[in-house]
């Protein structure tokens, strides 16, 4: 990106702002009005908050009350700033790095001069930036994430969280396509009306270009028509995904990094590379995204980029004249560096995870690639080695691999991975002739505690009696959270029946003793009951059914206690 293009070039100087006492949705509407993806929250002057389309997502909107509430209780603070003068190429980076998609923009004395979106980078950037063109499909990496038209609103925010997802395709029943973004969620909040339908609220038709086309063509679409998604079709018109402004960026970092491996690769052919590839090297270690260092054939650090001092937390002059071995994290043993070793002298190159450590002590996950540079004697001269951060990634992956099988409140598995584990422990039982017993467990009058002292409360109350649960029992057993105050505990391994009332027992004793939570003694008991494999059930649902009519029969028998089924004569 040219080093003489910066922020004030083409920041927005209209801030659309609100006062802090704001209900939300008069907020959402002034932003539809505006025609703006953000609102700043103003208070004496400073900007104290900002929220977004994005932040609409969150909301649940099955409680049409909270659209009432003041802004400041929805906002993220404090607003991410970036100074006016700052290149679009280092704009890019952060916006990347504190995956936010709007800054406010701020002059030397800081002063609030405009705002500046991950859209605006994407819309101004130079043709020059671009080394070579490439089509839509070498950026198209969502699949078709899409939508009845007749799904609820609050199903379509649900599957575009998990999905991690700014806007999901919509079929209709008529057999066009629309779609609905976060934009489109944030004009219902601010409409005040009732919850709609998903085919309410999207637009129509979806705007598609083909897979074929050039990205240039694709941004100027987007431009043309507004918008910061595009369909995206095959040859025989079928649709194959979404393309966003977030992808065109990303595809940015990697025409620089691939043009500066094409420049490196040129020096093993000749040595007296032209002035023109010099500066377009230059600007590209200037400008990617990826850190980047270069070593000599000794192993001796030659230089670094900006990104390498971003990602690692070391200046340049801290690092040249030494190895690599100071980012050493310690994880790896001498095979897998053998092997690295052995990969880059047979091939000339090397690709793959590696744990590193920052500057602070930090570990961080990147992925590498390494690349040798030969001289015209094929002697090697020089190491490449580019790099990306993914931490945040594979943390991301890794929380969305457990919140899809456990419980977000109480971390306990959840009725997924409950059924899972039923699944297996059935024919493991049959198997070894054992038995698996299924405890129902339902709180009682859990419900005037959370409406007395409020959902917080009960919150905390319910990872308390999760926490005590999982005291009663062993390891191996399972303790599940299924919805609301109900609870499962799968006991397996049971050679019979009369293992089991012993725990239940000890867990409605653990139970009733009395919980302090903010300065509130709260009492609280359990009605369980309990169903056994073979005897009462010969699959999950069947137990967890018959383990549900049990807790029944301990309810209408005073609570606080445990009954096994009985069949229904």
């Amino acid at each position: 990106m040219p080093n003489d293009i910066t922020i004030e070039s083409i920041l927005n100087t209209d801030i659309l702002t609100c006062p802090p006492e704001t209900p939300l949705s008069k907020a959402a509407a002034l932003m539809v009005e505006a025609y703006c993806s953000s609102i700043l929250v103003e208070e004496h002057g400073k900007m104290v908050g900002i929220w977004t389309e994005q932040d609409a997502l969150a909301l649940d909107v099955f409680d049409p009350e909270a659209f009432d509430k003041p802004i400041t209780e929805f906002m993220s603070s404090p607003v991410k700033v970036i100074g006016i003068d700052t290149g679009l190429g280092e704009a890019a980076l952060r916006f990347r790095e504190e995956g936010v998609r709007h800054f406010l923009v701020v002059d030397d004395n800081g002063r609030h001069r405009g705002i500046v979106t991950q859209s605006d980078i994407v819309m101004n950037q130079g043709i020059e930036y671009y080394v070579a063109m490439r089509d839509v499909k070498s950026v198209l990496n969502r699949h078709n994430i899409s939508i009845s038209g007749t799904a609820l609103l609050s199903e379509a925010i649900q599957r575009m969280t998990q999905e991690g997802c700014n806007a999901l395709i919509t079929r209709c029943p008529d057999g066009v396509y629309g779609i609905l973004t976060e934009r489109d969620v944030v004009r219902h909040i601010g409409s005040g009306q009732a919850l709609k339908l998903v085919g309410e609220l999207a637009s129509r038709p979806l705007i598609c270009v083909s897979s074929d086309s050039s990205l240039y063509n694709a941004r100027k679409l987007f431009i043309k028509s507004h918008i910061r998604h595009l369909g995206v079709t095959s040859e025989d018109g079928e649709l194959l995904g979404l393309v966003t402004f977030s992808d065109i960026l990303a595809s940015i970092e990697y025409d620089y990094v691939n043009q500066l491996r094409e420049t490196l690769r040129e020096r093993e052919q000749s040595l007296a590379i032209s002035n023109q590839h010099l500066r377009l090297a230059a600007k590209a270690f200037e400008s990617t995204f990826e850190g980047i260092m270069v070593t000599t054939a000794d192993n001796v650090i030659e230089s670094v980029n900006p990104a390498f001092t971003q990602i690692t937390g070391y200046k340049s002059h801290e690092v040249i004249g030494k190895t690599p071995g100071l980012l050493s994290s310690g994880r790896h043993d001498e095979v897998f560096y053998r092997k690295m070793r052995e990969d880059l002298d047979q091939a000339g190159h090397w690709q793959g995870e590696i744990w590193n450590k920052r500057r602070n002590g930090e570990i961080f996950a990147e992925w590498l690639t390494i690349n040798s540079v030969k001289d015209n004697d094929g002697k090697v001269t020089n190491y490449v080695a580019v790099f990306s951060d993914i931490t945040m990634r594979k943390a991301a992956e890794e929380q969305m691999r457990f919140l899809a099988h456990h419980d977000a409140l109480t971390s306990l598995p959840n009725r997924a991975l409950l059924m899972e584990r039923l699944r297996h422990a059935i024919p493991h039982a049959h198997r070894n002739k054992k038995k698996v017993a299924v405890m129902f467990l339902d709180l009682d009058r859990f419900k005037r505690i959370n409406d007395t002292l409020g959902h917080p409360i009960g919150d905390q109350l319910l990872r308390i009696v999760a926490q005590r649960l999982t005291a009663c029992v062993r390891g191996e057993d399972t303790v599940a959270r299924l919805s609301g105050d109900e609870f499962i505990v799968l006991l397996e391994e049971i050679h019979d029946a009369d293992m089991v009332p012993p725990i239940a027992r000890k867990v409605v004793a653990a139970l009733a003793q009395p919980l302090h939570i903010e300065g509130h003694e709260v009492g609280i008991t359990t009605s369980l009951g309990i169903s056994v494999f073979p005897d009462d059930g010969k699959t999950p649902d069947d137990l967890i059914k018959h383990a549900d009519a049990a807790m029944y029969l301990a309810k209408e028998d005073g609570r606080n206690n445990f009954k096994f089924y009985r069949p229904v004569d």
